[in-house]
């Protein structure tokens, strides 16, 4: 310590306190400069540092602002470059309720559009929503005033000029700095203005067909108009997406303590309010940990600044690590290692994008699902399922050439992206490899797992929109999965006429159940020996309000929907029970009733405790009931679910029918092992009985065994003499 210091006896006393002196003030003088130096160094950092930062988030907020005008504009283009949207609104009556479940409630629930409306050729108002929900036309005349500038500029009222920075119109060029995101389709007028006196992100767009020449409007095109208020729920958004802390809209420039502000201008200027926030000043946060640290700077100021490099340099290091690990989970899949859903859709904008990084070459997409994949995971466990999907990645990964894409999209979905493959026959010859590869049984702890799976794929040649080619090759999976698994099915058009049947029939079923139009009609069972009535059958109809009568294959897809197929069975069975209750207070004979199960209801394991349970309910007698399946009943999964179905309904007496016998794939072991005591004859082969041999062969061998089994048969179909003799 300097107190202690004996310097060499060369001078006086004097000279020796001069000497101390001399020391003491340089060395105090020296720490006296570097802590200035260091506190003027610490405050230019921390001034330097805030100012950094709040310019950034500055940054970030007048980006965040424009953007969401370029983002609506975007969002309305999912909507209103569809032939679908154009044909309701330019039909004579549109369906104001597709229009709201398609459109309004659309862009409210998935982008958060506030107002959206829709105005006709004559600019008159025919659709309005707010938060989701229909509201009066009235509405749009109450901000007409100020949406009236979008309109006049995307019907091209206001001729000459450039667009804004966020207009798209095929008369004009586009602004030299625009920030349009939209495709070179539609037309639209997008501005950051007041609506009805708030600050909002409003665009017009005309609502057009995706498809040239689809459809041509009487008038005018029709004009989808979105407004996002700049509010709460905005400021929400800002903040989580561009940590901005406590942001809020002020009319007026007063600011809070501790807030800065950002001026929300108009393309043309004007201030129509101000974002204000709570900057993030991390020069000032670190300046007041280190307040501890500059108490011991006399004892150590140049080891402490050495450490506080070191550390530094450490955190932005594992900053930079961790930013590059969040960075690649945003973009693939954490189980995989691959694409993710995010990845996959922006290489699908880029591939179908006009002026994309490739936008002359073709490519091909194709849906895989792993088949039987929820059944993987319910027997041998979740990590059997996991070890599945990384050995599809990994089998998919070889077989891909430089410049494809294998994604996974999720659950159980692959997609794969290959780059200039735009013929059927290279498709199909890609697909069977495909098969090769994936058919490979996967090794997880020591048991072979099967692995198969189904395809479904798109050629993409130039035409479709990116969503359009997603939507093409999701309906050829469809029916790939529907056509028995394992197999590869091409879009082919008819498929999405098919879609289109299948919901109609959907429709129809749900709206049968709903008002109650299903009803059982009967069919006579006649005893050839006697000719008495010993039973009837009950048949499903559909009867519609306008008196029509709709057989079974009008909701045939119903059947297919387990959900569906109980609720439709169940209004068949209440039906039947109801009748059996009249016909037996009337006193009438009637011998049986048989009712046809569908497979889709047998599979679900409850349909005996729900059909025993409304006999018990009213206490019909069991024998009074038969129920009749088709062979397809026997086969493929939830064959265990309808064997103890069987069995539980045979217990109580029910005889179970073989529907169509002779027609499916069922052998002849099914008749063993399951509890029939009744098989119907398609009648196909009745009906050929004089004019085919064979049928008629066939009809004396499916008797023969009947009679030998002790199994009763029921030909279908006799309509004449001649087929009763036989």
């Amino acid at each position: 310590m300097l107190g202690n210091y004996q310097p060499p006896s060369v001078g006086g006393t004097g000279q020796r306190r001069s000497f101390s002196a001399t020391i003491t003030r340089t060395f105090g003088s020296m720490v006296v400069v570097a802590l200035i130096l260091a506190a003027v160094g610490v405050y230019a950092a921390t001034y330097e540092s805030d100012a950094a930062s709040v310019e950034r988030q500055a940054r970030s907020a007048r980006h965040a602002m424009e953007a969401s005008v370029d983002e609506l504009a975007l969002q309305q283009e999912t909507v209103s470059i569809w032939d679908e949207s154009v044909s309701q609104l330019v039909a004579d009556r549109p369906d104001m309720t597709w229009v709201h479940d398609n459109i309004g409630s659309w862009l409210h629930r998935i982008f958060g559009h506030d107002e959206v409306f829709i105005i006709n050729g004559s600019d008159q108002p025919v659709y309005a929503s707010v938060e989701g929900a229909p509201v009066a036309l009235q509405r749009y005349s109450t901000l007409s005033p100020d949406l009236k500038y979008l309109v006049d500029n995307v019907r091209g009222r206001k001729s000459g000029g450039l667009h804004g920075r966020h207009d798209r119109n095929p008369n004009r060029p586009l602004h030299p700095r625009t920030s349009v995101r939209t495709t070179s389709r539609p037309t639209h007028d997008s501005h950051m203005m007041l609506i009805g006196g708030r600050p909002a992100a409003a665009s017009a767009m005309l609502i057009q067909p995706s498809t040239p020449d689809y459809v041509r409007p009487r008038g005018q095109w029709p004009v989808l108009l979105s407004v996002r208020y700049l509010d709460a729920g905005f400021l929400a958004e800002l903040s989580a997406r561009q940590l901005i802390s406590s942001p809020r809209f002020s009319r007026r420039p007063v600011r809070r303590a501790s807030e800065h502000l950002v001026p929300l201008q108009t393309e043309w200027g004007d201030v129509i309010g101000f974002l204000m926030w709570k900057p993030e000043l991390p020069g000032t946060r670190i300046l007041w940990r280190l307040v501890p640290l500059n108490l011991l700077i006399f004892f150590g100021l140049a080891s402490f600044m050495a450490f506080l490099e070191r550390r530094l340099r450490r955190a932005a290091s594992e900053l930079a690590s961790a930013e590059a690990h969040a960075a690649h989970l945003a973009f693939h899949d954490s189980l995989t290692g691959l694409p993710n859903r995010a990845q996959f859709q922006c290489r699908l904008d880029e591939l179908t994008a006009t002026g994309g990084e490739w936008p002359a070459t073709d490519f091909s997409l194709i849906l895989l699902d792993v088949d039987e994949f929820k059944l993987t995971n319910d027997t041998l466990g979740h990590d059997a399922g996991d070890a599945v999907l990384i050995a599809f990645a990994e089998r998919l990964n070889r077989v891909v050439l430089s410049g494809d894409m294998v994604a996974r999209l999720g659950g159980d979905e692959f997609a794969l992206l290959l780059v200039g493959l735009n013929s059927e026959e290279g498709l199909e010859a890609f697909a069977e490899k495909l098969f090769e590869h994936l058919g490979e049984p996967c090794v997880h702890r020591g048991k072979h797992i099967q692995c198969r799976a189904s395809m479904g794929a798109k050629i993409y040649r130039g035409v479709d929109s990116a969503q359009d080619v997603l939507k093409h090759a999701d309906l050829a999976l469809y029916e790939a999965k529907t056509s028995g698994r394992g197999v590869f099915r091409l879009y082919d058009p008819a498929m999405w006429s098919s879609m289109h049947a299948r919901r109609d029939m959907l429709s129809l079923a749900e709206q049968a159940i709903e008002a109650s139009l299903i009803k059982p009609f009967y069919q006579p069972k006649v005893d050839l020996r006697t000719g008495e009535v010993v039973g009837f059958e009950a048949l499903m109809r559909c009867c519609l309000a306008d008196g029509s009568v709709k057989g079974p294959e009008s909701i045939a897809a119903a059947f297919e929907e387990s959900s569906l197929a109980a609720k439709l069975s169940d209004r068949m069975i209440d039906g039947v029970i109801n009748d059996i209750l009249a016909w037996q207070a009337a006193g009438l004979r009637f011998g049986h009733v048989a009712i046809n199960a569908a497979a889709a209801e047998l599979r679900r394991g409850d349909f005996a405790d729900r059909l025993l349970g409304k006999l018990d309910a009213v206490a019909i007698d069991s024998e009074y009931i038969q129920i009749e399946v088709t062979e397809s009943v026997l086969l493929g999964r939830g064959v265990a679910h309808v064997e103890r179905t069987f069995n539980q309904l045979a217990e109580r007496g029910i005889i179970l029918a073989l529907d169509d016998f002779g027609t499916g794939f069922a052998s002849l072991t099914h008749l063993k092992q399951f509890p029939m005591k009744i098989i119907k004859i398609d009648r196909s082969f009745v009906r050929e009985l004089q004019i085919d041999a064979g049928s008629g062969a066939i009809v004396d061998a499916l008797v023969g065994l009947g009679t030998a089994l002790g199994i009763e048969v029921v030909a279908e179909g006799i309509e004449t003499e001649a087929q009763r003799d036989f």
